[in-house]
C-alpha cells in the first residue's frame, strides 16, 4: 500500500541523530544545508542533456559532445548499471558533474567524460576513439582506463590506483567525477558486500585525491560521512539514522519536504513515548522495505539487529493485505504498535497537512481515526 505522504521529488539530507518534530523553517534549512550529499541525477537522454547544458558550454563544444553521446550510446548499447538503470545515465551524470558541478567547458574533457568506459567496457578501441574524437580526448580516456594485462585483476587495479596519485589535474578531475557518479547512490547497489568494499576503496584512494578541487573535496567529505555506516554493523541509532537518510535520499513527501524528516520524527515521537533503541531504529527504517528501497535481507546483511528487523517486518504493509489485516498482524509483534502510533501522529501533524485540500484532509482524518480504532480493538502492546 502506498503511503499518501510519499512523493517522488528529489531532495536529500544528512542523518546524524533523531531530532524532534521538524518545523517548516527547519525543513527548509535542512534542504539548503551544505552538509547534504550532493546528488547529480544526470539526464535520461541527449535531448534533455543538451537542454540542460545549453548556455553552460560553447555551442561548438555542445555539438561535439552530442556526437560523443551518440557514439557512446552505440558502444554501450544494452548495458545497464547494477541498479538496473541504462548505462548512458551514468555517462551523462559524469558530464553533469563536470559541466554543472565543476564548470568545465573543455570539449576534450567533456567528451572523455562520456567516453571514459568505452575502451574498458565495450569492444571500442583507443584507436577508434582517437580517430573520431581526437588525440587529447583519447589520451584522457586511456588515462582512466584500467589496462588488461597478464597479471591478476587485483594487482592491476592496485597498480592503477597507485598511479593516479601522480596523474595530471585533468585526469584526476575526470576520474573523480566518474567515481562520484558511481558512489553518490552507493546504497542502491544490490550487493551489500560491494557497497562496503567500494566505500573502503573510495575512502582510501579517492577521497585524498579530491583535494585537487575544493568542490570535489567538499562533496567527497560529506559523502564519506554519510555512508560511514558501511564500516561496521548498522546497530545503533546513529548508524541506522545514516542508513535511513541514504535509503530515503531524493525522496520527498507530498509537501515537498525531505521524506527522511518523517522517519526521523517517527523515531523521536516514539522515543518520547518510551521507545527503546531498537524501536527507535525501527521507526527510522519503518518505510524502507515497504518503499522497496531495500530488502529485509539487505538490512540483515548490513548488521541491523534482529529485533529491529522483526519490527520493520511487522510495520511493512504487504501488497495483499487490507488495512485491518495489516494492523491486526502488526499488533501481534510486541513493540510495533508504539511505533505505528508515532507514525500516525506525525502523519496527522497539522503542519504536514496544511497544504492539503479540505477533502483530502477529511479523508485522512477518517483513515487514521479508523487505524487508531483498530489498534485499540486488537490491543495496544504498550
Amino acid at each position: 500500500m502506498t503511503n499518501f505522504w510519499r512523493g517522488s521529488g528529489r531532495s536529500c539530507t544528512r542523518a546524524s541523530r533523531c531530532p524532534g518534530v521538524w518545523t517548516t523553517a527547519e525543513v527548509r534549512s535542512s534542504v539548503s544545508s551544505s552538509s547534504e550529499v550532493r546528488v547529480f541525477a544526470g539526464w535520461a537522454n541527449w535531448g534533455a542533456a543538451g537542454a540542460g547544458l545549453f548556455g553552460r558550454v560553447p555551442d561548438e563544444v555542445l555539438g561535439g559532445l552530442g556526437e560523443a553521446v551518440a557514439a557512446a550510446g552505440v558502444w554501450h548499447e544494452g548495458q545497464a548499471r547494477p541498479g538496473g538503470e541504462p548505462y548512458l545515465q551514468h555517462l551523462l551524470q559524469v558530464v553533469e558533474v563536470l559541466a554543472v558541478g565543476l564548470g568545465v567547458t573543455d570539449g576534450d574533457l567533456l567528451r572523455a567524460g562520456v567516453l571514459h568506459d568505452v575502451v574498458e567496457d565495450t569492444d571500442g578501441t583507443a584507436a577508434e576513439v582517437e580517430e573520431r574524437f581526437g588525440r587529447r580526448t583519447a589520451e584522457l580516456v586511456a588515462a582512466v582506463t584500467i589496462p588488461e594485462v597478464g597479471e591478476s585483476k587485483g594487482s592491476v587495479r592496485s597498480a592503477y590506483l597507485a598511479k593516479l596519485v601522480h596523474a595530471p589535474r585533468d585526469v584526476l578531475v575526470l576520474k573523480l567525477s566518474d567515481r562520484y557518479s558511481n558512489v553518490q547512490r552507493l546504497h542502491t547497489h544490490p550487493r551489500v558486500a560491494k557497497q562496503r568494499s567500494y566505500y573502503a576503496e573510495t575512502v582510501e584512494h579517492f577521497v585524498p585525491l579530491a583535494g585537487v578541487d575544493e568542490r570535489l573535496q567538499a562533496w567527497f567529505q560529506v559523502w564519506a560521512d554519510a555512508y560511514s555506516y558501511l564500516t561496521g554493523p548498522v546497530d545503533s541509532v546513529e548508524s541506522v539514522g545514516k542508513l535511513a537518510a541514504a535509503v530515503h535520499r531524493e525522496q520527498t513527501d507530498k509537501g515537498g519536504a525531505p521524506y527522511v524528516l518523517h522517519v526521523r520524527a517517527v523515531a523521536e515521537i516514539a522515543r518520547r513515548n518510551g521507545a527503546d533503541e531498537y524501536q527507535q531504529m525501527a521507526g527510522l527504517l519503518h518505510d524502507s522495505v515497504e518503499d522497496e528501497r531495500c530488502t529485509v535481507e539487505q538490512l540483515q546483511e548490513l548488521g541491523v539487529p534482529g529485533r529491529v528487523l522483526e519490527l520493520v517486518d511487522a510495520l511493512t504493509h504487504r501488497a495483499d493485505e487490507d488495512d485491518d489485516g495489516y494492523l491486526t498482524r502488526l499488533a501481534r509483534t510486541p513493540g510495533a504498535v508504539l511505533i505505528k502510533r508515532a507514525d500516525i501522529e506525525n502523519n496527522t501533524d497539522p503542519a504536514r497537512r496544511a497544504h492539503l485540500d479540505v477533502e483530502t484532509r477529511e479523508r485522512l482524518d477518517a483513515k487514521y481515526a479508523h487505524y487508531l480504532e483498530v489498534l485499540e480493538q486488537v490491543g495496544d502492546d504498550q
